[in-house]
């Protein structure tokens, strides 16, 4: 009898889904809730943000900024957690609670869309498990950020468009609608998916060879749906500020630091060096300064842009050392601690990514037709890569990736069997390439 087949191995690839979904909740309350009671660091930079204009909106005092009314942060998060406020009272702890709440959504939800996508409920507990045991996604959970409930509400978006493409009839087109209109929702906090209908596009148009007209009336109700979900926030901005702008006024200047700097964040107080500050308080012209500066930039030094660019995007992905400054440093932890956690978290998503590429490549060689139902994941991970050729990168801004890496762990084990049930034709063929080699190196010597 295989190891395969023995009746202990049955019953474990055999455990009911409640079970494997007790365990990932008992899992991440454990591991959350422990975190929550050790780690208290103070709430700096735009997570102060976040909790200081929440509680101002909480208590009737508008979205504002310098006596004015402001659009520089995406109004989503501090707007969600106003709401939370005006039931719990003005409270960081109210706040982590919830990024909690939505961190573990995430961990079920990938849970419940691997299970559904390979018919496999072991499958879905491998990625979701993965996923729960990143470090790093863990430790934010002490930092009052966007970052959890734009990844929720962007994984429910592309669950929802993966299922669409399966449906037909009215449901499809609800489907979709209903997909859109999450993305939008998830823009208000982040406005990074703008963009992502033309990518959604030109990826069922030429990828999947869905028909150009057919595949363009998919995307146009898709982008219709993610302007109505945003529709609120640029119906605020054109009230309060007297301009049109969609989500935020910071991509200005984000545009601007992107020319200055790749991996990290810059700001000059020197009028020669930073244009920005002719704008004075003046967000809107603020961001109209960046953005012309930054286009005039792309113009007259496209070799420094495009290697700009592609450092930018090594950078979004080289390592997983943000979560502990915002945790450890900001707690005054020892530096032996401090060190070892950046290697800790790093050698982790270096491990799980490696794992999770492995299972993209059993993909393209071995089952197209998985590669194909998850091509909206794929084009959504490019998008968002690319996106990152124009702005500084660091390892925070690919939380809401880390999902999405999440739902190719599992393939990496037929190709683990593969490579394993193989073995034998792997080293004869080492070592016929390797007594060919030192063979001809031999005849040269001679």
């Amino acid at each position: 009898m295989s190891a395969e087949n023995t009746p202990t191995s049955n019953r474990f690839w055999n455990t009911s889904p409640k079970r494997l979904v007790a365990v990932l909740l008992i899992l991440n309350v454990v591991l959350r809730g422990t975190l929550l009671l050790t780690m208290h660091p103070p709430q700096r930079a735009d997570f102060l943000w976040y909790y200081q204009h929440a509680r101002e909106m909480a208590l009737g005092q508008g979205y504002h900024w310098h006596g004015h009314a402001t659009a520089y942060w995406p109004i989503g998060w501090p707007f969600i957690l106003s709401i939370l406020y005006r039931i719990t009272g003005p409270s960081v702890v109210a706040g982590l609670l919830l990024n909690t709440v939505f961190s573990i959504l995430i961990v079920l939800f990938l849970y419940g869309f691997v299970r559904r996508l390979t018919g496999k409920p072991m499958w879905g507990f491998f990625a979701a498990l993965g996923y729960t045991l990143l470090p790093s996604q863990v430790q934010w959970n002490a930092i009052n950020g966007s970052e959890e409930s734009f990844t929720l509400l962007l994984l429910l978006s592309l669950i929802l468009l993966t299922w669409s493409r399966q449906m037909a009839g009215r449901r499809r087109v609800s489907t979709l609608a209903l997909s859109g209109f999450l993305i939008g929702l998830a823009a208000d906090i982040q406005p990074i998916p703008l963009l992502f209908p033309v990518y959604l596009w030109l990826l069922e148009a030429w990828i999947l060879r869905a028909g150009w007209l057919p595949s363009l009336r998919r995307a146009a109700l898709f982008a219709a749906a993610m302007l109505l979900g945003v529709m609120p926030v640029t119906v605020r901005n054109a009230i309060a500020l007297h301009h049109f702008v969609l989500v935020s006024t910071n991509g200005g200047v984000n545009l601007y630091q992107g020319t200055m700097i790749n991996g990290g964040y810059f700001w000059s107080y020197n009028p020669k060096i930073n244009p920005l500050l002719a704008a004075g308080s003046n967000e809107i012209l603020e961001n109209k300064i960046g953005e012309e500066y930054a286009f005039h930039y792309y113009l007259t030094h496209p070799w420094k842009t495009i290697v700009g660019g592609f450092i930018k995007m090594f950078d979004l992905y080289k390592n997983d050392v943000n979560a502990v400054r915002y945790t450890y440093i900001n707690s005054h932890s020892p530096l032996w601690l401090v060190d070892t956690m950046r290697w800790f978290d790093s050698v982790v998503y270096w491990v799980i990514m490696l794992i999770a590429a492995a299972g993209l490549t059993w993909l393209i060689v071995r089952r197209r037709d998985m590669l194909r139902r998850l091509s909206a994941v794929i084009a959504f991970l490019i998008y968002y890569t690319m996106v990152f050729f124009f702005f500084p990168a660091w390892d925070r801004f690919r939380y809401p990736l880390m999902p999405l890496y999440a739902i190719f762990l599992p393939f990496a084990g037929p190709l683990a069997v593969w490579l394993w049930s193989n073995r034998s034709t792997w080293a004869e063929t080492c070592r016929a390439f390797l007594h060919k080699r030192f063979s001809q190196t031999g005849r040269e010597h001679q």
